[in-house]
């Protein structure tokens, strides 16, 4: 058993619940699927996670499973809901949002079949640029406060992503990556919260 890995998971995974239930169920329904496709992956993959360290081997399965998830449907959808939070103005048009998901869930089914491993570690970083781009734009539109929380969700995510060129230690090293990434998913929740600044 391995009690520092469980705590972070567990952390990570209660930060993505709460992230949800505190401002993703008050978005429209396809805005809420985009967010989710990330935040909610995420947070099944670290209890899963939780339960691996815990000692249930086949727990990393379903963490590993999600994972995935998360680095294809979900930075894709990470990516569409961020550019349109931008403009308040505009609703996320369902079809768009369908069209995001079924891609987001072919490239996953490919890698899950086929296996892309390079198209899945390339498609994370590509988001992390995207999303860092949305928020320069929110900045830029005066948007200040949630171009803020794209951009710090984006930093505690690629901290997380590169967390070896600055964590020695392979042990720690895994909690410091859940504790970066809860810091991103709660960022990201501020950011879609945002109505107006």
């Amino acid at each position: 058993m391995e009690t520092s890995h469980i705590i972070s998971d567990i952390i990570l995974g209660l930060v993505g619940v709460f992230v949800f239930f505190k401002y993703l169920l008050k978005l429209d329904l396809f805005e809420t699927l985009l967010w989710e496709a990330f935040i909610l992956s995420v947070s099944v993959a670290a209890f899963a996670g939780a339960a691996k360290f815990a000692g249930i081997e086949k727990a990393g399965l379903v963490s590993v499973f999600f994972q995935n998830i998360s680095v294809t449907v979900g930075a894709l959808g990470l990516v569409v809901a961020a550019w349109f939070k931008i403009w308040e103005d505009d609703t996320l048009d369902g079809k768009i949002g369908s069209i995001v998901l079924a891609i987001g869930f072919i490239i996953f089914a490919l890698h899950q079949t086929v296996g892309i491993p390079l198209v899945v570690s390339i498609i994370p970083i590509i988001a992390m640029i995207l999303v860092a781009a949305a928020g320069v734009a929110a900045l830029l539109k005066g948007r200040n406060t949630l171009g803020m929380w794209l951009l710090l969700g984006v930093v505690f995510a690629s901290l997380a992503t590169f967390k070896d060129r600055f964590v020695s230690n392979t042990e720690n090293a895994i909690d410091v990556y859940h504790y970066l990434l809860a810091c991103s998913v709660l960022c990201f929740g501020l950011a879609a919260s945002r109505r107006t600044d």
